[in-house]
């Protein structure tokens, strides 16, 4: 009895181990495939060193480091770039970027098919799990001695992710050498849903890439919109006849 325990004992361990072996060869590390998309292309410098008022509203922590980043990537333009809490100190600086960040998470169907029957060809190594990553981005550009909109855009961000981690694919180790795929196809349920520890992983392409993505796109609409900002701040008192005339030389 006790040499067939042992020999039970020795086996169990025998897969336990082959079990992380497969489950460590069965992680994808993260990939943003689209990410190219939003690199960093410097845009035409600001035309004067105009001051630049940030207020971000963020929906979520993510979101925060997205908006932080693009505090950082706008001082590449300007040297003078201040965060703003409200419009109470509006005349500190010469623009506001009111921008507004909304993220979306989201998985996918397909994800199913890559944990079951794609265990048994080790999909989530190769190929990863599907998750789509969006963010709405608003930006309203405001002049700030009248706190008129002078300016508004939507910027949407879509990434288009693959990733996988020991928190899913152990279920294919499972499937491979305890049930006989149960467990992948059970795991492969679940699955179609975000994996939300994705997220932090994604902060050093939000906070570098997308971020300068989205400063280069504020800078270039300043640029576009500086004539109609400097000339209403100059006549305060009637900026629809300044914005009218400004529509009228373009």
């Amino acid at each position: 009895m006790k040499k067939q325990k042992v020999k039970i004992n020795r086996l169990l361990g025998l897969l336990m181990f082959a079990s992380l072996i497969i489950m460590s060869g069965c992680q994808h590390s993260l990939n943003v495939k689209n990410i190219d998309e939003y690199s960093y292309i410097r845009s035409a410098p600001l035309k004067k060193n105009l001051s630049i008022g940030l207020m971000t509203q963020a929906n979520d922590g993510h979101c925060e480091v997205l908006a932080e980043g693009i505090s950082n990537s706008l001082i590449r333009y300007s040297s003078d770039i201040r965060v703003l809490n409200s419009f109470s100190n509006a005349n500190e600086v010469d623009i506001i970027a009111d921008v507004s960040i909304t993220p979306n998470y989201k998985g996918s169907g397909w994800n199913f098919l890559i944990n079951f029957p794609g265990f048994l060809v080790f999909a989530p190594a190769w190929n990863g799990y599907i998750y789509k990553v969006s963010y709405d981005i608003n930006v309203q550009l405001i002049n700030s001695s009248n706190l008129e909109t002078v300016d508004s855009f939507d910027l949407p961000i879509d990434l288009d992710i693959r990733h996988a981690d020991l928190n899913r694919t152990w279920t294919n180790g499972a499937g491979w050498l305890i049930d006989y795929g149960a467990s992948a196809f059970v795991g492969g349920l679940f699955f179609t849903q975000y994996d939300k520890s994705v997220s932090p992983l994604l902060m050093n392409d939000l906070k570098v890439t997308v971020a300068s993505h989205v400063a280069q796109k504020i800078v270039d609409r300043v640029n576009r919109s500086r004539k109609l900002i400097q000339f209403t701040k100059f006549h305060a008192g009637n900026s629809s006849t300044a914005f009218a005339d400004f529509k009228m030389g373009h």
